[in-house]
């Protein structure tokens, strides 16, 4: 859970939101399957782990998206981050 917004400072996201862990997103879901089938025989290996990694990464940002959408607070802090960011030269993204 987030903690609570207070005037003691900035809401702070969960842990796994701030980091990413491929594990925790490692289950391939429909879109990934569809996209990826038949691929290794005809790319490799290699490069269906490479999409595999991108796959988890697009489930990691979807699940982040819904988490901004349920907390309305935290969603606008980052994006107030992002904006002061851009005015001091250096995007807080």
């Amino acid at each position: 859970m987030a903690r609570k917004a207070s005037e003691d400072g900035p809401i702070e996201a969960p842990e796994w939101y701030r980091n990413f862990h491929p594990e925790a997103w490692d289950e391939p879901d429909d879109h990934e399957r569809n996209m990826l089938a038949g691929c290794t025989a005809l790319l490799g290996s290699e490069w269906v782990a490479d999409r595999h990694r991108i796959h988890a990464e697009r489930r990691w940002a979807e699940a982040k998206h819904t988490y901004r959408q349920a907390h309305p607070a935290f969603a606008t802090q980052e994006v107030n981050k992002i904006i002061d960011g851009f005015r001091d030269g250096h995007p807080g993204y």
